[in-house]
């Protein structure tokens, strides 16, 4: 009687079970490393994808095929982003899998046209990831999903060691999202470009795309890009430096001095006096030298007590050009002043949040950076050169 009890409860229970039934299997998939966003001439919107290919994994001694390449690009056109991506699964037998794309890319125009659209559709969709890396391209987004690295295995993982590098600004989805919704309503995102080699590749794109610098967004507008240098005082305005390289050449001398910073802090001190806003920057900023071009004994603390006034000055001239750019071309508040104003004069910052944009120009910035050099290197004198010539 009890066994045919439990026969009973377990055929009740059985429709209720869950399954695999929805599963797909990884031969069904075609797994997308790389996505490129462009707007096009007759107003469509095309997605071009970067898509892994299996086959180019053998079995045996052989490894990986050299002969082919580890993936292909489609593409897809709509009225906009989410009718393009369906337009897109058409021409791909395989169901699309999104999970691991890290890298999304937006065209030149598209960029200028507007992205909030597309960044609605990226954060609405449950596969892409929110801390998967943006980047604006010079020109036609689709062109660096066509470019074959020589040392990585596709151009997506090549741009996503770039970004992970952190040496240059870096965007993530999550990022675009929060910053649009922000009081600046101002993002910044790595600029890239087709590397120019002056070597003769084996193949027409043998190359990589690289970051040259970053492209400013006013809004989901872009409205303009930052040269490498100009990109790095932003990272200084973002607290975001990790690796740079500062030279600076002393008066008197023919070589240069280069310090890579190993510590560096930016403290913003928002002010309101007169009537006037006042942007107050306390840059310290700690490092050691690495390449010595001139015939200074580095070892001499008065010397090395000019070069830091030096780096102190040319900190000091990035970062000014980099805000330059930001309040008299742009107008946009990439760096966030006035969520900090807002922080600590609420009452002040409701009568101008209205007209932000024509306020933020007229910000006062004030730079102090104050630089201390850690270690001169391993040797004193510069390297290979006769002690007679040392300047002391």
């Amino acid at each position: 009687m009890k066994k045919n009890y439990l026969i009973l409860i377990f055929l009740f229970i059985l429709p209720l079970l869950s399954g695999c039934w929805s599963r797909v299997e990884l031969q069904d998939l075609g797994i997308i490393t790389a996505t490129a966003i462009d707007y096009l001439d007759d107003g469509k919107t095309r997605v071009s994808v970067q898509i892994f290919i299996p086959r180019t994994i053998t079995t045996g001694q052989g490894g990986e095929d050299p002969s082919a390449g580890s993936t292909f690009v489609r593409e897809g056109t709509g009225d906009n982003l989410a009718t393009a991506i369906s337009n897109l699964q058409e021409h791909v037998p395989r169901r699309l899998f999104w999970g691991q794309c890290k890298i999304y890319i937006f065209g030149e125009e598209l960029a200028k046209k507007g992205i909030r659209n597309e960044i609605d559709f990226l954060v609405r969709h449950p596969s892409p990831r929110v801390n998967s890396f943006l980047f604006v391209s010079e020109g036609d987004a689709m062109e660096m999903l066509t470019l074959v690295p020589p040392l990585e295995r596709y151009s997506g993982e090549a741009l996503r060691k770039l970004a992970e590098e952190e040496s240059s600004i870096k965007t993530t989805l999550r990022d675009v999202d929060m910053a649009l919704m922000g009081t600046s309503e101002s993002v910044s995102m790595p600029y890239i470009k087709k590397l120019e080699s002056v070597e003769q590749a084996k193949k027409p794109h043998e190359t990589i795309p690289v970051i040259h610098g970053a492209a400013i967004f006013k809004k989901d507008l872009m409205a303009g890009t930052l040269n490498e240098e100009e990109a790095r005082g932003l990272l200084w305005l973002k607290d975001e430096v990790k690796r740079s390289t500062i030279s600076i050449k002393l008066e008197g001398e023919d070589g240069e001095i280069a310090m890579t910073p190993t510590s560096g802090k930016v403290k913003f001190s928002p002010e309101i006096a007169g009537g006037n806003w006042i942007m107050n920057l306390h840059i310290g900023i700690s490092g050691d030298i690495v390449q010595n071009e001139t015939h200074l004994n580095l070892m001499n603390k008065d010397v090395i007590k000019t070069i830091e006034k030096e780096y102190e000055t040319g900190l000091r001239e990035r970062i000014s050009k980099t805000i330059e750019q930001l309040q008299q071309e742009f107008h946009v508040d990439a760096a966030n002043f006035g969520r900090r104003f807002h922080q600590k004069y609420p009452k002040e910052w409701n009568k101008v949040k209205d007209n932000w944009d024509e306020k933020y120009p007229e910000i006062e910035i004030k730079i102090l950076v104050k630089a201390k050099i850690k270690g001169p290197g391993y040797i004193g004198p510069p390297a290979a050169l006769p002690r007679n010539e040392v300047e002391e």
